[in-house]
């Protein structure tokens, strides 16, 4: 455990992975391709119904500078993780520690496709890339730091 809190000083994502090994950190999905609720703000809301905690870290939607980029993400689940004992010894105390969330994205068509049906708007016609600010926040989701 000792290991593990030294390390989240320096890297929360290393500490994460330390504990958690290969697992998957999160998935993300994307919005605009979902078939009922394809608007972030609709799926918040839908969400929040069902009883889903989400990051509210830097906002609940993550808006990237160019307004192009918008992100939600659940907070991850916590479970009680056995860290081995001193010199490799039995387990030591259970440590309450976050596992993986779900990440939602949408990305808006770019300016200058606005003018396309919307049965014609393809990926390529969709912002790309992600924001770094966004992904300090949206990494939050596992660190207890979101509320």
């Amino acid at each position: 455990e000792e290991d593990y809190n030294a390390l989240a000083e320096v890297s929360e994502y290393a500490a994460w992975t330390l504990a958690n090994g290969y697992s998957l950190n999160h998935t993300t999905i994307s919005v605009h391709n979902l078939s009922e609720t394809n608007e972030i703000d609709d799926l918040v809301a839908a969400l929040e119904g069902q009883g889903f905690r989400l990051n509210s870290s830097g906002g609940v939607v993550k808006v990237s500078p160019d307004g192009g980029l918008l992100q939600i993400s659940t907070l991850a689940d916590t479970f009680p993780f056995h860290f081995e004992g001193k010199g490799g010894g039995s387990e030591g105390e259970a440590v309450t520690i976050p596992g993986p969330y779900i990440e939602f994205a949408q990305r808006l068509v770019l300016p200058e496709h606005a003018h396309l049906p919307a049965s014609e708007i393809q990926e390529h016609h969709r912002r790309d890339g992600f924001e770094a600010g966004n992904a300090d926040k949206i990494f939050e989701s596992t660190m207890g730091l979101a509320k």
